[in-house]
């Protein structure tokens, strides 16, 4: 229901509904709680920065071959040391993120539309809590 709910948000917003989904998962990753959102929205924020410096950096350099793998090293190196930083100690979900920029080509999908993912990470653990209560009353009701 959440999902078929994002993706109607999403296309009337003209933003395309999968790095949503993909935050979603990111939240779920990193603990499915509010915690999760702590630890995963600088490494969503963080990626794709760096995935953009990358692209930028080769485009005005007009890097090629081995220059074009070096600035890439400098990426992949520069994402694994932040996991030293408290703020981006989840390396893998700065990796996923930087991946979601170069698959979008855009900073605002990349960041933006993939922490929306949080929000609705957060809004179907309470909402599933909420079922669950309802069942569980409800099935408590008809035992009694």
């Amino acid at each position: 229901m959440l999902s078929g709910i994002w993706v109607i948000i999403a296309e009337k917003l003209g933003v395309p509904a999968w790095p949503g989904f993909i935050g979603w998962s990111l939240f779920f990753f990193t603990g499915g709680d509010f915690e999760a959102c702590k630890k995963s929205f600088p490494p969503i924020v963080l990626g794709p920065i760096l995935a953009f410096l990358t692209a930028y950096t080769q485009t005005a350099l007009n890097t090629s071959g081995i220059t074009s793998a070096l600035v890439v090293v400098v990426l992949g190196f520069v994402m694994t040391y932040a996991q030293n930083v408290s703020w981006f100690k989840v390396c893998s979900v700065t990796f996923v993120s930087c991946n979601i920029y170069f698959a979008s080509g855009n900073l605002f999908h990349s960041i933006v539309v993939t922490s929306v993912g949080l929000i609705i990470g957060i809004i179907s653990v309470k909402l599933g809590a909420f079922i669950d209560s309802a069942i569980l009353k409800n099935n408590t009701v008809k035992n009694n």
